[in-house]
């Protein structure tokens, strides 16, 4: 029998990513999430991966103009976000997709 508090568990599933409850920018992505980013069609912008580094530090260059934009996701995903690679970012509400992936990510 486990003596943690529900805080403590949520925090360890947290640390392993995939079984993430917390939907905190940069955290598990929700339904509310992606159908917002859904219904907002132009607010998704074509970007390049430029870095990923392991502490969940995202650097995109915008397919147009080749601005920055900084992102942060809570788990390591250089196997999905690998350099070169297009993907589509909703800044607005925080959505990475890359391929049939969506991430919630913090932008900013």
């Amino acid at each position: 029998m486990s003596h943690r508090t529900r805080t403590q568990q949520a925090l360890e599933a947290c640390e392993h990513g995939a079984m993430c409850i917390d939907d905190r920018p940069g955290h598990a992505v929700t339904l509310m999430h992606l159908r917002l980013a859904h219904l907002d069609q132009d607010g998704w912008v074509d970007a390049v991966v430029g870095d990923v580094e392991g502490d969940g530090s995202i650097v995109l260059h915008r397919w147009s103009g080749g601005a920055a934009i900084r992102a942060w996701h809570h788990t390591d995903r250089r196997d999905l976000l690998v350099p070169g690679s297009v993907v589509s970012v909703h800044e607005r509400y925080g959505v990475l997709a890359a391929g049939a992936h969506r991430l919630n990510v913090a932008v900013g």
